[in-house]
């Protein structure tokens, strides 16, 4: 786990109404941090009110596999979690709204689909769960 999703993970025990989360991850500082990806961080905290999680720029990697599952695991309530291929771009003439969705429609493989979904509900039983991978 690297130092923006250590961040995450504090923003969320300090916010314990939070219902809806949207991350980005940017794809090029995680190639830069690949190594540190894989540090596990103890986080007990758990979102009794997390409805919805949407990562956007998800590619599958086990580190952001590994978050979104410690996301699922701690949220007992969480009813829809989003994951994006794509990228946030910056639009400087908005201010406090500029900040746009630029999705990379991928296609995933069945196979592919299908072991990220199984990391990433292995072990968690939530019926009402909705992943969509986008």
């Amino acid at each position: 786990m690297n130092w923006d999703t250590f961040w995450i993970l504090h923003l969320l025990a300090a916010a314990p109404a939070l219902e809806s989360l949207h991350v980005h991850f940017d794809s090029k500082s995680e190639k830069a941090t690949a190594g540190s990806l894989n540090v596990q961080v103890e986080h007990h905290q758990q979102h009794h009110h997390l409805k919805e999680l949407v990562v956007i720029g998800f590619g599958g990697a086990a580190g952001q596999t590994g978050f979104v599952k410690q996301i699922i695991q701690a949220s007992p309530i969480l009813e829809r979690v989003r994951l994006l291929d794509g990228h946030v771009v910056e639009d400087e003439e908005r201010e406090l709204v500029g900040l746009e969705i630029v999705r990379r429609i991928r296609e995933w493989h069945e196979r592919e689909r299908l072991e990220v979904l199984d990391e990433l509900t292995g072990g968690i039983s939530s019926p009402h769960l909705e992943i969509v991978l986008e």
